[in-house]
């Protein structure tokens, strides 16, 4: 198949051009073809208008002359008066004979050698010296007038050929215009189906790549370069998978050797805190507590960095279902209840029933990372704002506290791996900086969006969520 495809997609999209203009050259060049012959035969017709009016015009003016030198013969017989007769006669045969070349009837050619046989039966009787009588002559000129008057009716002919070749020109012309539009549109049609066919292929191994999925190779049929360019981005797909590969490795290694010696920290200073090895002084108590407190967070680091590594291939491992959002955030507020009371934090929420389809388990790790976030950056007695609707066929989840909020410049990174602001309240234990992460990590792989929002005081975010995923990219 490869080899119908020229060897360049610019190659392509010229050919494309080519076939699509081509309706349009023939319509041009059959156009330009009548105008041709159009201005041939308005040519040929003008020379012939005006050799019929100037063999009309010598016509008359030898016949009246021919009229005035028999006249004077008749009346003076001069020889002289006959050989002018003679000459006039002449200009008027050579001129009949240029008006006989026109293109005239049957009828005219008949009644123009009718005259000129009548006169050379006048001419015969002139020299045999039989009587003669101006009235022969004038009928003569009576004949010749009829036969001028059909020049007036060959003009008139010849326009109205014109007149009917025009319109014949103009609606072959409209009826061609009329038919090469639909044809080129058909073929620029056919064309953008095939140029989007190559590149969609390349969108779909990008949107592949793009969603961590290395599992299926990469391959865009096409022009030379288009085929180039996918076999370079299944490379690149190769690459990345080994990249991929390499980072979980190293995260499984890191986290299995770090917690090894945890437990051993861990339960050490358990034992020393319990008196096993033999009663301890205030001194050394708090030393032990220092060190399980440290230990404990230590743990949850590791906990919440093997999270955010499983956050990763959260799109992968999603099985969607029917979720009840709503019963969700009520069970996250649930079992923040007693941290918040702590405090004396209230939560007010406002919830619209909604019904999205994704991972439960998944959405309530993003609504309680958020809540968590908005607790811990909270005053004391502070307020949690939870409000959840539907707007424009999705879920929109929004949850906002009354603390420092998020500082401008640090909107756009505050999603980023192992990222903390600089508005943390004092007083608050720092955390990883990965919750906001694994929340955008799942957030997109239900194909929602987290956003902080820029209106009002203190932390404010929101997720928006299809109801329905609909056929996949």
């Amino acid at each position: 198949m490869s080899r119908l495809y020229p060897k360049s997609f610019l190659r392509l999209i010229l050919i494309g051009f080519g076939l699509v203009s081509l309706p349009l050259v023939f319509a041009l060049g059959n156009a330009a073809f009548n105008v041709q012959s159009l201005a041939e035969q308005s040519e040929l017709a003008v020379r012939e208008a005006a050799e019929a009016t100037r063999a009309s015009r010598e016509m008359r003016e030898t016949l009246t002359g021919m009229e005035r030198a028999m006249r004077q013969y008749l009346v003076l017989r001069d020889r002289g008066l006959l050989e002018d007769y003679r000459r006039l006669r002449g200009e008027f045969v050579q001129a009949a004979q240029v008006y006989a070349r026109l293109p005239l009837d049957a009828d005219g050619r008949a009644k123009l050698g009718a005259v000129l046989a009548r006169e050379a039966q006048l001419l015969q009787a002139l020299d045999e010296g039989a009587p003669v009588s101006p009235e022969d002559f004038f009928a003569i000129s009576e004949q010749v007038r009829g036969v001028l008057a059909a020049s007036g009716r060959l003009i008139d002919a010849e326009i109205e050929r014109l007149r009917t070749t025009a319109l014949d020109a103009r609606s072959t012309l409209m009826w061609q215009l009329l038919a090469a539009i639909p044809v080129t549109l058909a073929i620029a049609l056919w064309f953008r189906a095939i140029i989007s066919s190559q590149l969609q292929q390349v969108d779909r191994a990008i949107r592949t790549i793009g969603r961590a999925d290395y599992t299926d190779g990469v391959t865009v049929s096409g022009p030379q370069d288009l085929a180039y360019l996918g076999r370079r981005l299944d490379w690149l797909r190769r690459r990345l998978a080994e990249l991929e590969e390499q980072k979980n490795r190293f995260l499984r290694h890191v986290s299995h050797d770090l917690k090894t010696p945890l437990t051993s920290i861990r339960e050490g200073a358990q034992l020393l805190g319990e008196g096993v090895p033999g009663p301890l002084n205030e001194q050394q108590k708090t030393i032990i507590g220092i060190i399980d407190q440290n230990s404990r967070r230590l743990q949850q680091l590791i906990e919440e960095l093997i999270n955010f590594q499983q956050a990763g291939f959260a799109a992968s491992s999603i099985d969607p279902h029917p979720v009840a959002l709503d019963v969700v955030c009520t069970q996250v507020l649930r079992t923040h209840r007693l941290v918040a009371a702590a405090r004396a934090i209230r939560f007010e929420r406002t919830m619209t029933p909604v019904l999205v389809e994704g991972d439960a388990d998944k959405l309530r790790v993003v609504v309680d990372n958020l809540v968590t976030n908005a607790i811990k950056f909270s005053p004391r007695e502070g307020v949690v704002r939870l409000v959840l609707e539907k707007y424009d066929g999705r879920a929109v989840l929004d949850v906002a506290d009354e603390g420092p909020g998020v500082a401008a410049e640090e909107r756009e990174r505050v999603f980023e791996p192992f990222f903390r602001g600089t508005r943390a309240r004092r007083g608050t234990v720092k955390g990883s900086g990965l919750g906001l992460a694994i929340a955008k990590e799942y957030v997109l792989a239900h194909r929602g969006k987290i956003e902080v929002i820029e209106e009002g005081k203190g932390g404010h975010f929101r997720v928006m969520l299809p109801l329905s995923w609909g056929k996949k990219d």
